[in-house]
């Protein structure tokens, strides 16, 4: 692409972005974001009590989010295969970590950026940076960016603060450095060719270039702190009953317990209130919440007084059907982000001199589910019995040190070593 659109045209729309930086996506991206980390999620229900309340009780701060947001995340969470050449799995160690943390914040956000880069140090490597707030720039694609810029310094809350000093705009060509006030710092061509960023989207866009993210899990989330908060005030202040006498004058130093015996006139009545509160309907809607953003989600959730014996993997296996095709969607589209991260990778490691073939052999290691000793005896005996694998190989497959013909000779071995098991016949001089 022709670098062909003026500074004056970049500087505006740099401008208008620090200006729309504090608006509805900022800010909901800031929001998302904290209730992943669990950073002052307090201050989004603060205004919905008095605040004399907190003075009581601190505000409850429960981290759904992040539970949820991870067991969603699974195509990175046994790493994958790239099969190109061994320099490429030297600059490439850091990238399945990597990627689990970006499909996490795709997930959590719905739409972020990657910016790929090489880090030329004591360990050359590929390094692979997620942006979470950003601008795109479109040309004759509105889903695909042909620029991008965002801030080299984390937002403030206040949209006048000068402390937001610079932002970086990329094209294909170029990286410029701008500071707050729109002026060129630095402008240096980074010669790769392409846009070093790949943009992920937690599922394949519709009719806008950003997806939205998981709204429905941190509204969940805010509304369990809500309630949470309302019953430890609700205990604060009726768990226990509230004594209530009337047609005496006891003084205000009147000390009401069990080791108090109270004298009261004869025409006295004394009475305890009980609270008129049910916590055990208030835990009941927490757990519905919980677990009616969890089926919209594909995803199940069990309490610790539950009980119950441990699932085995082929439970675990025919539970997770219904997410299964969640699963292989998220295949499709990261194995996509993949191919286009590695054309990226490509490019930049042409402008170092590094050689890498122009195409990715792609395998994602799927995760294994725990067995039971008897679901994998059983398993065994049914690859065996259907010739799906050797003895040797299953052995090998317990014993990854062994070879095939190492495994086959311990077989041999073990089956002329081995005598039969007779069993003693019965003593019939005992009667």
């Amino acid at each position: 692409m022709i670098y062909d659109y003026s500074k004056q045209a970049v500087k505006e729309s740099l401008n208008a972005l620090k200006i729309e930086n504090h608006k509805m996506r900022e800010g909901y991206v800031h929001k998302l974001l904290d209730y992943y980390n669990g950073n002052n999620t307090k201050y989004y229900i603060e205004g919905r009590f008095d605040l004399d309340a907190f003075r009581e009780v601190p505000p409850y701060e429960a981290n759904i989010t992040k539970k949820f947001i991870n067991k969603m995340s699974r195509v990175y969470t046994v790493g994958a295969d790239r099969n190109v050449n061994k320099k490429y799995d030297k600059i490439s160690v850091l990238k399945d970590s990597k990627m689990k943390h970006i499909e996490r914040m795709t997930r959590l956000i719905g739409t972020i950026a990657c910016r790929i880069m090489y880090v030329d140090d004591d360990m050359p490597h590929f390094d692979y940076q997620p942006i979470y707030y950003f601008h795109p720039f479109f040309g004759a694609d509105p889903f695909k960016p042909v620029a991008i810029s965002y801030p080299l310094m984390n937002y403030t809350d206040e949209v006048s603060n000068s402390e937001i000093c610079q932002y970086i705009h990329w094209n294909d060509e170029v990286y410029i450095i701008f500071d707050e006030n729109g002026r060129v710092i630095e402008e240096k061509p980074h010669g790769y060719g392409t846009l070093p960023f790949v943009f992920t989207h937690r599922e394949h866009q519709s009719d806008a270039f950003y997806v939205e993210g998981a709204n429905d899990i941190m509204s969940a989330n805010e509304h369990i702190n809500i309630t949470m908060t309302e019953m430890q005030l609700g205990l604060r202040f009726q768990m226990f009953g509230q004594p209530v006498v009337s047609g005496a004058d006891l003084g205000n130093n009147q000390r009401f317990g069990s080791d108090v015996i109270l004298e009261l006139p004869s025409d006295a009545n004394y009475n305890i209130l009980s609270p008129a509160g049910d916590i055990n309907k208030v835990i009941e809607n927490v757990k519905f919440q919980m677990e009616l953003v969890a089926q919209n989600n594909h995803l199940s959730v069990q309490f610790a007084q539950d009980g119950g014996e441990t699932p085995s993997g082929i439970a675990l296996k025919i539970k997770d059907l219904e997410s299964f095709e969640d699963y292989q969607d998220d295949l499709a589209l990261w194995t996509q982000y993949e191919h286009e991260m590695y054309q990226v990778e490509r490019k930049i490691a042409q402008t170092l001199g590094i050689g890498m073939p122009e195409g990715l052999k792609l395998d994602f290691n799927e995760p294994e589910y725990p067995m039971t000793i008897q679901d994998q005896i059983a398993l065994d005996n049914h690859r065996l019995s259907l010739g799906l694998m050797s003895k040797a190989e299953l052995m090998v497959e317990y014993n990854k040190d062994l070879t095939i013909e190492e495994a086959k000779a311990k077989l041999i071995a073990n089956k002329e070593t081995q005598e039969p098991i007779v069993e003693p016949e019965d003593d019939k001089s005992q009667v």
